[in-house]
């Protein structure tokens, strides 16, 4: 399971860590956890309009989480809630119906890389806590 689950372009994306720090000030803030596994991401991000114009995340968790953190960091500028939301009902998706292949944009094909997770339910949490903790966070939710 290990083998499948952390192939070289998982492990690539999470030590990229893209977007790895804080975004000082932020207009949202935010930290999540999944408590059956131990994963803790912190996103701060700030808004122009509806639009995400900077986003930081500090993350404590597998490489699983961490790539996800990087990948998302590396998509997220100029999204809104609305448009996020249907990247991570897409990753969500994918994951149960193991086919990560339908992305609004180009930008988002790299969560392909997530495919070997459609096996492992239990580690489905792991690809979407950051995408979870940023909806959060634009919803207006405290840490």
């Amino acid at each position: 399971m290990i083998d499948q689950l952390y192939q070289k372009a998982i492990l690539k994306h999470a030590a990229a860590a893209i977007g790895h720090g804080a975004v000082d000030p932020a207009d949202r803030h935010l930290t999540v956890h999944n408590p059956l596994c131990g994963d803790r991401i912190t996103v701060s991000l700030t808004l122009e309009g509806e639009k995400i114009s900077s986003f930081a995340h500090k993350t404590k968790a597998c490489v699983l989480c961490q790539a996800s953190a990087s990948i998302l960091a590396e998509s997220i500028v100029n999204e809104t809630h609305e448009s996020l939301e249907i990247v991570y009902q897409n990753l969500k998706s994918g994951l149960s119906d193991k086919q990560l292949t339908e992305w609004p944009e180009d930008k988002w094909r790299a969560l392909h890389i997530f495919q070997p997770v459609s096996d492992h339910k239990n580690r489905f949490t792991c690809v979407t806590l950051p995408f979870e903790a940023t909806l959060k966070a634009l919803n207006g939710d405290k840490s």
